[in-house]
C-alpha cells in the first residue's frame, strides 16, 4: 500500500469512527427509552389492576366501610410507591444520558480531530503528487508578482 492510499485509509477510518461513536449513543439512547417506557407500561397495568381490585372489593362488600378504607388507602400507598419508582428511574436515566453525552462529545472531538489532520495529510500528498497543483500555485505566484511590482516602482518614484 503507498503512503497516500494509507493516508487516505486512515482519513476513512477516521469518519468511521465517527460514525460509529453516533451509532453507539443512538443505540445507548434507544435502550434508555425503552427502559423508561417499560417502567411506565408496568406502572399503568399495576394501577389498573390495583384499581380493578379495589373496585372488586368494593362491589363483593359494599357495607364494610373499614374495609374498603384498607384496600383504599392499600391501593394509593402502591400508587405513590409505583409514582415514586418510575420517577426515581427516569431520573437515573436521564443523569446517564446526560454523562454519556459529554464522553460522546469529547470522544467526537477526538475523532474530529483525527480526521482532520487525515484530510489534511491526504490534501498534502495528492497537492506533492498532483502535476496540476504546481502548475497553480505558479499561476498564483505570477498574478501576485505583478501586483507587488507597481508597489516597489511607487517607492523608488517618491
Amino acid at each position: 500500500m503507498t503512503a497516500t492510499s494509507e493516508t487516505v485509509q486512515k482519513y476513512y477510518d477516521a469518519l468511521i469512527e465517527g460514525y460509529d461513536l453516533l451509532v453507539d449513543a443512538i443505540e445507548k439512547a434507544n435502550e434508555r427509552g425503552i427502559k423508561v417506557t417499560r417502567q411506565l407500561a408496568a406502572d399503568v397495568v399495576a394501577g389498573q389492576r390495583d384499581a380493578l381490585q379495589l373496585g372488586k372489593k368494593l362491589a363483593a362488600e359494599p357495607g364494610d366501610l373499614g374495609q374498603l378504607y384498607a384496600a383504599l388507602l392499600e391501593a394509593t400507598t402502591a400508587a405513590q410507591g409505583r409514582a415514586l419508582a418510575f420517577t426515581q428511574v427516569a431520573y437515573q436515566e436521564a443523569l446517564a444520558s446526560g454523562a454519556d453525552a459529554r464522553e460522546l462529545i469529547q470522544k467526537l472531538a477526538e475523532a474530529n480531530r483525527e480526521t482532520a489532520a487525515a484530510a489534511v495529510e491526504v490534501a498534502r500528498q495528492w497537492a506533492g503528487a498532483n502535476p496540476f497543483a504546481e502548475v497553480m500555485k505558479k499561476s498564483l505566484e505570477a498574478f501576485q508578482a505583478p501586483a507587488a511590482k507597481p508597489k516597489k516602482e511607487k517607492a523608488a518614484t517618491a
